[in-house]
């Protein structure tokens, strides 16, 4: 015998309900599929190309990967840091201005008198000026933010720091070289810059490579290379293989790892380095200026796997204000009795600093600050277009001193 339930008729009302359902899925369809193509696909290509790639003559390289996030607005680190003492408004005008320019953001940081600093907070034997101690805390209170704040990587610049005009370029050339001494291999790295590394000093004045290593990532014919004759540093790794080969190159670079460093115009840090720095420089016995810590440190004398990466010649170079001579540090007051008439550059070649005129009218050719072999006069494309290649040193012999 059948069931004498029988569904009930569809009246005009339901058909429309029905109607309605299936309008309100098909919207919701349309709308997860338009998030969806937006963020896979468009929103990194937002996020990679910056008015810099977009500069009459400048042609951006390719974004296979994530070495495209260089040219984001952090340089593809988490923050850029400039520290500055709150009274210097004139290199604050000029550190803001100089990264707008180059198209990065940068977070200023206020710098520490040494003289306000307790000698209770000093570590244990340490006994330094109080300009140096000043420089010594400001580098950790940066150290402590990346720390309060969990940041995982992080661009530190002083406020007398000068950069090329094509900065972004360099450090993308510079990626592939870190890369290359990290043993990233063909895989995507968290960080553009390869994993595993704790410093990048692009900033140095004295730098000794890891001749043990003895591989090196070479940018020949690099236009933005201070020749000999214009270059200010203590100490860097011989350029005899590459300046004096059987191809004679006067602008040669070289990306290497680095066992140890002196002067901090500029280099980054991963935040297992700010931990780590901020121990041994802190927490423990200590008597050095912050770059000689760090130095140290590069030498793995506390860690056996602390990574330093450095370029030779520097790619963060410094400059001075026109004036008396004191005003380019605040550590000391070092020439107070003379003067230079206008603004000078240390190490870099088509100069921020010097080019900054030129970048306000919108002009796509820079000027060399000092006289170059490639051109005292190069777009951005011109600067622009090199290549580097990997090689190996032998480690040198005892008591051979070319290397």
């Amino acid at each position: 015998m059948g069931s004498s339930y029988r569904l009930p008729a569809r009246g005009p009302w339901m058909a429309a309900t029905v109607a309605k359902k299936n309008l309100f899925f098909a919207c919701f369809l349309i709308t997860l599929s338009g998030v969806f193509f937006t963020y896979f696909y468009h929103e990194p290509i937002t996020r990679n190309i910056t008015s810099l790639s977009r500069r009459p003559g400048f042609i951006p390289m390719g974004k296979s990967d994530n070495l495209g996030d260089i040219f984001n607005d952090t340089l593809g680190f988490q923050k850029v840091y400039a520290i500055n003492l709150p009274e210097r408004t004139d290199k604050r005008d000029t550190m803001l201005l100089q990264a707008q320019l180059t198209n990065f953001t940068l977070e200023m940081v206020d710098g520490v008198v040494g003289s306000k600093v307790s000698p209770k907070a000093l570590p244990y034997t340490m006994k330094q000026d109080n300009g140096t101690i000043g420089c010594w805390r400001a580098h950790l209170d940066i150290f402590n933010k990346m720390i309060d704040e969990n940041i995982q990587s992080a661009l530190i610049l002083e406020d007398d720091a000068d950069w090329d005009v094509s900065l972004k370029a360099q450090m993308t050339e510079f990626a592939r070289g870190s890369r290359y001494l990290l043993d990233q291999g063909d895989r995507t790295p968290f960080s553009p810059y390869g994993d595993g590394w704790d410093i990048l000093w692009y900033g140095h004045c004295y730098s000794k490579p890891d001749t043990k290593d003895g591989r090196y990532w070479v940018i020949p014919h690099d236009p933005t290379v201070a020749p000999r004759g214009s270059r200010w540093y203590f100490e860097g790794p011989s350029m005899l293989r590459w300046e004096n080969g059987t191809e004679p190159d006067p602008q040669p670079r070289v990306i290497y790892k680095q066992i140890y460093g002196w002067c901090t115009s500029g280099y980054a840090v991963t935040l297992r380095a700010a931990q780590r720095i901020l121990w041994y420089s802190s927490m423990i016995p200590y008597n050095w200026s912050i770059d000689g810590g760090m130095g140290n440190m590069c030498g793995r004398s506390e860690f056996h796997d602390f990574t330093c990466i450095a370029p030779f010649p520097r790619t963060i170079g410094k400059a001075t204000p026109a004036g008396s001579k004191n005003r380019g540090s605040d550590i000391g007051d070092y020439d107070a009795d003379k003067v230079q008439k206008e603004s000078q550059s240390e190490n870099v070649m088509f100069s921020v600093r010097q080019n900054i005129q030129r970048l306000l009218k919108g002009e796509t050719t820079f000027k060399s600050f000092f006289p170059n072999p490639s051109g005292d006069e190069l777009t951005m494309e011109q600067i622009t277009n090199v290549k580097g290649y990997p090689d190996y040193v032998e480690p040198p012999k005892k008591n051979d001193k070319s290397q």
